[in-house]
């Protein structure tokens, strides 16, 4: 399997050819928040270089606490191209286990949105670690560093991508396993994703942690295309509403309601039938060409109110659980695909052995000049060759 170009020649080549197309956008404070291509690229390397002139090497481990969203994934992209390794941690592992999963690591940073997140860390061994509190301001004041150091080192972060070049740079999930340790690995996959392109429009549901919306992150990093990312199956209906995608992705968490929120599902503000739940199971039993009378056939039909709830241009409906009778009897009625995505089996990762730390050359010097501005001289004085006279009809000092 050929190697994906770096994170940085990623992001370059969206920058450059769909540098005003939406990248990523969130639901935030009643409204959506986006950022084109061309922002997130600015906004990544910057955060990248601030993250090394605050002392991060390529190799090294920076564990983020963060929820899922833009900052998320502007944290993630910024460790991928300052060549350090992501690492997410599931609410839902003990802190002991943490605390064994991390020891002999390396951990150079961990980046947190609140102090809160600090509680699964607090058995960890984490004395030669950085905490960085990422709220805006923080982040406007890494980036600003970062920008000052790509100003004096322009080919630093083109540096770690050929210092890193070939090293795996996807972040790396805590895995809770219920009769044996815990372990880290690298989520991969195969199937529906490698199919997705630029013009696709994705909707994401689920955590940070989790390896469906890890291995989709990376996946959009690739293709170019738009992503919509909410947490929780609550933000689902309005977010169909909204950006209207082609390819719906749905952790195991939203998948398990979604049965749910069809039926109880609204169009345009009411409910999109009277009677959802009879609708449905006429129509399942119609797509399994069951024995039905006309009345039903004609109930089965009704169905079709449904489809403005998926916001009106659905290609595929991928769920990471088992498709059940409705949704995929939904899918064959309203014209959309079933995908699915082929988890590759977690591999015990070692980081400490993984990953080599390279050194990071030092930015040239600011030589700060130590003599005193030239000062202008009588005509054949010998004035100071730096110094111009604004043009001949300057007067001379007297």
């Amino acid at each position: 399997m050929p190697v994906p170009a770096s994170p940085l020649a990623r992001l370059e080549r969206h920058a450059r050819n769909r540098a005003l197309e939406v990248a990523v956008t969130e639901p935030r404070a009643g409204s959506w928040a986006s950022l084109t291509w061309n922002e997130l690229y600015r906004r990544v390397i910057d955060g990248a270089a601030g993250m090394i002139e605050a002392g991060v090497d390529p190799g090294q481990v920076v564990v983020l606490r963060i929820p899922a969203g833009i900052r998320q994934l502007e944290l993630e992209l910024a460790t991928r191209v300052a060549g350090a390794v992501p690492l997410l941690l599931p609410e839902h592992l003990d802190t002991d286990e943490v605390a064994r999963l991390l020891d002999g690591i390396g951990v150079r940073l961990v980046v947190v949105d609140d102090e809160s997140r600090l509680a699964l860390l607090r058995r960890a061994a984490l004395s030669d670690a950085q905490l960085f509190e990422c709220d805006d301001r923080s982040w406007e004041r890494l980036r600003g560093m970062g920008l000052e150091r790509r100003k004096r080192q322009p080919d630093l972060l083109t540096w770690v991508a050929g210092a890193r070049a070939g090293a795996p740079s996807g972040a790396v999930l805590g895995l809770r396993r219920d009769k044996a340790e815990a372990w880290l690995f690298r989520p991969e996959s195969s199937g529906t994703l490698s199919d997705l392109t630029g013009d696709d429009v994705v909707l994401l549901t689920g955590e940070a942690t989790d390896r469906l919306t890890t291995v989709v992150r990376d996946a959009h990093l690739t293709a170019g295309s738009t992503l919509a990312w909410i947490a929780s199956p609550d933000q689902l209906e309005a977010a169909l509403a909204h950006v209207a995608p082609t390819h719906v992705l749905l952790d195991h968490a939203t998948a398990r309601v979604l049965e749910d929120l069809i039926e109880h599902g609204t169009v345009g503000g009411a409910p999109w039938h009277t009677a959802p739940r009879d609708v449905l199971e006429a129509m399942s039993a119609h797509v399994a060409e069951a024995r039905m009378s006309a009345k039903a056939r004609k109930l089965a039909a009704e169905v079709s109110a449904l489809a403005p709830w998926w916001g009106g241009r659905l290609r595929l409906l991928v769920l990471d659980a088992r498709v059940n009778r409705t949704v995929g009897a939904l899918a064959t009625s309203l014209g959309f695909r079933i995908g699915r995505i082929a988890h590759h089996p977690a591999a015990r990762l070692d980081l400490a052995r993984e990953h080599a730390v390279v050194a990071v050359p030092a930015p040239p010097e600011v030589e700060v000049a130590t003599v005193s501005l030239p000062r202008r001289g009588r005509a054949g004085d010998g004035l100071d060759a730096a110094f111009s006279l604004a043009g001949p009809g300057c007067a001379q000092d007297r």
